[in-house]
């Protein structure tokens, strides 16, 4: 019962206890994706605080994009956690991703584990959605077509590997990234090397072979990342 996960809150600290709590009630799935929350009465003396509070830490978590109102039914957990993760990885990406080692490394232990699960679950309609994206790559005249491309081959990995809440993070990635991916195709002549690695990653992958692909991946990300790192220091100077 969701009763005896509640324990009173002192009113001294409010809404932000609320919030936090109610966060872990949903993100544990006490209260379940989808569910309608207990009327604000039920709710207020549960936490053992005041309507003006719980009405704040409402406002709040409508806003982080874990709850919404519905009128006249009532409150109800979102069926999907996606757009919360979402805001939170595109804020702590405007935060956090100054670094760009840090970025970089995150893409390689991301994508690498992605084209795994990609190379384990493709299917034939997935393999020939790989080859076409290839086809594109070269067919691309040119660095905004091409840059689209890329991402696109990307997003195309990881929608394969068929995991819904790992496609919002790389969403968040591949935008921090494009802007400056972008510079690095107009600076160097890649093309062709880039292509070629992707060509292999997509050749593991409908292999199916799971250790090709995460080092193709990774031989790929690799050159990539030592680019953007030399495009940084030549653009800081």
């Amino acid at each position: 019962m969701l009763e005896n996960n509640i324990e009173q809150i002192k009113k001294t600290t409010l809404s932000q206890d609320i919030v936090q709590k109610l966060m872990e009630l949903i993100i544990n799935g006490t209260l379940p994706r989808g569910e309608k929350l207990p009327s604000e009465r039920q709710l207020m003396e549960m936490f053992g605080v005041g309507r003006s509070s719980l009405r704040e830490a409402i406002r709040s978590l409508t806003t982080l994009g874990l709850i919404e109102v519905r009128v006249p039914e009532g409150t109800f957990v979102v069926d999907t956690l996606g757009d919360f993760f979402t805001k939170h990885l595109d804020l702590m990406s405007k935060i956090s991703f100054d670094n760009i080692t840090e970025l970089i490394e995150a893409r390689i232990e991301l994508e690498g584990t992605l084209v795994e699960m990609a190379a384990r679950k493709a299917d034939e309609k997935d393999k020939q959605r790989l080859k076409k994206a290839i086809e594109n790559m070269n067919l691309s005249t040119n660095d905004e077509d091409f840059l689209r491309s890329d991402l696109d081959f990307h997003t195309l990995v990881t929608e394969i590997a068929k995991n819904s809440f790992l496609v919002q993070v790389m969403h968040i990635l591949r935008e921090v990234t494009r802007e400056w991916i972008y510079k690095v195709l107009k600076g160097y002549s890649v093309k062709e090397s880039v292509i070629e690695q992707h060509e292999r990653i997509a050749n593991a992958i409908i292999a199916n072979d799971e250790e090709a692909a995460r080092k193709a991946m990774t031989d790929h990300l690799v050159l990539v990342s030592r680019l953007l790192i030399e495009f940084q220091q030549t653009d800081n100077k």
